[in-house]
């Protein structure tokens, strides 16, 4: 917390052992899965990944590493809860 307010990395930590669906930028593609882990960069490690691709169920992935380049957080970013 920083002068009141609540870092956004904060809520991402808080989510890890959810299920969480990350959108990839411009390429129409969503991964869904657990959130095992995340560092101090937000690159995040799924397991149990589901591709999606223009909103249809497509490959199983398995455990992923995204690496995050830009992060970018969303309006809603500040509204997160956790799924069951």
């Amino acid at each position: 917390m920083v002068n009141g307010i609540v870092l956004p990395i904060k809520k991402v930590f808080a989510l890890v052992d959810s299920k969480i669906t990350v959108e990839i930028k411009d390429e129409g593609r969503k991964l869904q899965g657990r959130l095992v882990a995340v560092d101090e960069y937000l690159n995040i490690h799924m397991d149990e990944t589901i591709e999606f691709v223009n909103n249809e169920r497509g490959r199983s992935l398995g455990t992923v590493v995204i690496r995050v380049i830009i992060f970018l957080p969303l309006p809603r970013f500040s509204n997160m809860k956790k799924e069951a």
